[in-house]
């Protein structure tokens, strides 16, 4: 891994932000890993709503490679992240998806976009060290994985920390979709030697075979067609660094066989390359899947998975620490409140009864949606109580008893069971509570807004957003 050269993009100055709409409520200052022609780097990413992307020294974030026009790609960073090429020569590509020029894509952290030979990841400035920025060692825990641990269990696995994160030993760590793997496999890298390198994130499942290999490998010029340059892949840019592969279950055997051999040797070697480069990279994998069992089916190596299960962990589900739920739940609020501007709201002991009794399915991630969507819907509200959950995504259903597959009856989110997209099912839900209030309202919007908790002029663009024609005033 070289060092950066002068040319490479430095970090600007960056004056403090106040809550704006402008900015991601949920974000934290963002930082680029690049892979292009000229090597792998870091670099922090402006902290405003739009910059430019482009070889040019002009551009805010300069990627210096022959493939990269000057002017390339704009970045929108506000309540959703998104991009827009502005006219490249050699196109901009996101999640293997050509994109038109001036349309705006919205994309999601730490999956790839290509500019021309280069490609870009965006990660939240957390666990990477960029240039300009103190490392994390220095300047303290920033996600909330040592402070909001009230879980006697998630405690003790918490408490291993000190042995796990200064060993060599790849982890495996195990858990249901949304629980905190990637929170424990930050811990890992903050506490271990390894704190002043990069950390580096990668979802198996997000891209196909064909472009994974390439990202996580690099290429050589004229390994496939459009290859006009050499480029390094991902685990050279993380080297001295730590590796997080989320889904492992999720590789090809092929892919298998090569990660197989970066575990054991250190070894990369490039697409269309015949000498290996040396990398010196600590493995983190996570998976919700039983990797036993694929393995005793014959989709995943053994030697892999014996390789990757240096030590293994598994992280409970949220139904499963009860403890954790309310503590939770309260961080969650008390964070975006700061965000906005605003006095973090309390929890009544309605919505507290509200939380504890649902089995949350979707686990911490779940939980962060819902009450960070009764923040954003009542922003000026000092407590949230449980008709603000339950207009926003809460309700009466039935939830699963933990490993019973027994139903009990319990009033919390009713998330769309034709769906597996909680984002979705909460618009679905919204969408259907805002029809059931103006239908008990005879159509009188403003009554309708109250019923809801909302404004009228928040009512009127919801109308518009979900597409459901304004009532008629009657004569």
């Amino acid at each position: 891994m070289r060092a950066a050269t002068p040319d490479e993009p430095t970090l600007r100055p960056a004056t403090p932000l106040a809550f704006a709409p402008t900015r991601p409520l949920t974000s934290e200052p963002l930082v680029g890993v690049v892979t292009a022609s000229s090597g792998g780097f870091i670099v922090p990413l402006p902290e405003k709503s739009q910059f430019i992307v482009g070889r040019s020294s002009d551009c805010d974030v300069s990627i210096p490679d022959g493939a990269v026009s000057r002017r390339h790609l704009r970045v929108h960073v506000g309540t959703e992240l998104a991009i827009e090429d502005v006219g490249s020569a050699n196109g901009t590509t996101y999640d293997a998806k050509p994109l038109r020029p001036y349309e705006r894509t919205v994309i999601e952290l730490g999956h790839p976009v290509s500019l021309g030979g280069a490609t870009l990841f965006i990660h939240a400035a957390h666990g990477i060290v960029a240039p300009g920025r103190p490392s994390p060692a220095k300047r303290g825990s920033v996600v909330p994985a040592g402070e909001v641990v009230r879980d006697a269990k998630l405690r003790r696995i918490y408490d291993l920390l000190p042995t796990i994160a200064p060993s060599p030993l790849s982890v495996l760590v195990l858990g249901e979709t949304g629980v905190g793997k990637e929170v424990f496999a930050d811990a890992i890298h903050r506490a271990s030697a390894r704190a002043a390198g990069p950390f580096l994130k990668l979802n198996c499942a997000a891209l196909p075979e064909s472009i994974l290999e390439g990202e996580l490998f690099g290429y050589e010029r004229g390994a496939f067609s459009g290859a006009v340059t050499a480029r390094p892949g991902l685990f050279e840019a993380a080297n001295d660094g730590t590796v997080f592969l989320d889904e492992i279950g999720e590789l090809t055997l092929p892919t298998q066989a090569k990660l197989l051999r970066v575990l054991e040797s250190g070894e990369v070697l490039r697409l269309g390359s015949r000498s290996p480069l040396h990398v010196d990279v600590r493995f983190v994998a996570a998976t919700n899947k039983d990797l036993a069992a694929l393995v005793a089916s014959g989709a995943f190596r053994a030697d892999l998975f014996y390789r990757l299960e240096g030590v293994r962990v598994e992280i409970p589900p949220l139904r499963d620490r009860a403890d954790d739920i309310i503590a939770l739940a309260e961080f969650f609020v008390a964070r975006l409140a700061s965000r906005m501007n605003l006095a973090a709201p309390s929890l009544s002991a309605g919505a507290r009864e509200l939380l504890r009794d649902y089995a949350w399915p979707g686990n911490v991630r779940e939980l962060r949606n819902v009450v960070e969507r009764a923040v954003v819907m009542n922003p000026r509200v000092p407590e949230l109580d449980e008709s603000h959950l339950v207009t926003y995504g809460v309700t009466t259903r039935p939830t699963l008893a933990p490993d019973s597959g027994v139903q009990t009856a319990s009033r919390m989110p009713a998330v769309a069971p034709e769906t597996d997209d909680l984002q979705s099912a909460l618009e679905t839900l919204e969408r259907r509570a805002i029809v059931e209030a103006l239908e008990k309202t005879g159509g009188n919007q403003s009554a309708a807004a109250r019923m809801l908790n909302m404004g009228r002029h928040a009512l009127i663009g919801r109308l518009e957003t979900y597409g459901i024609s304004r009532p008629r005033k009657r004569s």
